[in-house]
């Protein structure tokens, strides 16, 4: 039961980053991708200060074990510093599709971190399910970017090395996290750790390169409330939500799940945006859907 509840917050985290992510594009295009990651997560931190408040009487965990707050902290570095970093890079290189498909071999890495260094074991029919995910996943990305402007672009090698690295540094945040959690950690107290680690990562990254004080312009009324509704249901909710589904069931299953995005938001596209979906696009969401059933019912 703990696992098909960790399965279940897994999609519900999914469809918090399905949202931010429509937010986080819309701003980038706006005042730059890199200036919104560094912001998201300065409007990010009082929220999840609060609901650590709220959770435990204090703003921030004390009186963890030391092993514990080393874990935590690497996986915020990894997970909303270098991840981003690389990540941003790719979208500028490769595009925005490339990129996708690139980043969901994150949880197939996962799964191998995990299997190393947690000795994790996962099913030869949880095997079957990630697999059919990250294929339907896949087809859905290539089918939808198939009409938008590739274009040519130089260092296409380079732009996939970047996105590799980013994929990979997601999956060993959440395996990071996994080991944080041995140490007995509530999620929201390592959602507050990751948060306030990747911030002081993103800040030393923007103080060396001299854009502080730029990342902070351009930042008033519409946009500050639409960050403001992206940093709480991306970094506050997803960031929590996805810690516990990490504690319930085993990463590879869960890098799975949360990659359902893109998947999630084909319905948006074409009832909101007025996008045409094909129907090798649906065939590709029902192969992925597949997927989370297999899951769910093993």
């Amino acid at each position: 039961m703990d696992i098909l509840f960790g399965q279940f917050l897994a999609l519900l985290t999914a469809a918090c980053f399905a949202y931010a992510s429509q937010v986080w594009s819309f701003s980038g295009k706006i005042i730059g991708s890199t200036r919104v990651a560094h912001v998201r997560l300065w409007l990010a931190l009082p929220m999840v200060l609060m609901v650590h408040f709220l959770f435990h009487g204090s703003l921030f965990p004390l009186g963890l074990q030391p092993k514990a707050y080393l874990f935590f902290i690497l996986s915020g570095l990894c997970g909303f510093a270098l991840a981003d970093l690389f990540i941003f890079k790719a979208l500028v290189v490769l595009g925005a599709r490339q990129t996708l498909v690139i980043l969901i071999l994150s949880p197939l890495f996962g799964t191998l971190v995990s299997w190393f260094s947690l000795h994790e074991r996962i099913s030869p029919l949880q095997i079957l399910g990630i697999v059919v995910i990250v294929v339907g996943v896949m087809g859905v990305v290539y089918e939808e970017g198939k009409a938008g402007k590739v274009g040519g672009r130089k260092h296409q090698g380079l732009g996939v090395f970047f996105a590799l690295v980013g994929a990979f540094s997601q999956s060993s945040a959440n395996v990071l996290s996994k080991h944080g959690f041995l140490y007995d950690v509530h999620p929201v107290s390592a959602g507050v750790l990751r948060i306030v680690s990747g911030l002081a990562g993103l800040f030393l990254f923007s103080l060396v390169r001299g854009k502080l004080v730029n990342d902070f312009s351009r930042l008033e009324g519409k946009r500050v409330l639409l960050l403001l509704s992206a940093a709480f249901i991306g970094p506050v909710l997803g960031v929590v939500v996805s810690l516990y589904a990490l504690r319930l069931a085993p990463v590879g299953v869960i890098s799975a799940l949360m990659q359902m995005s893109p998947v999630l938001l084909l319905p948006v596209d074409r009832f909101v945006y007025k996008h045409r979906v094909s129907l090798k696009a649906v065939a590709w969401t029902v192969c992925a859907v597949a997927g989370v059933v297999i899951l769910f019912i093993i």
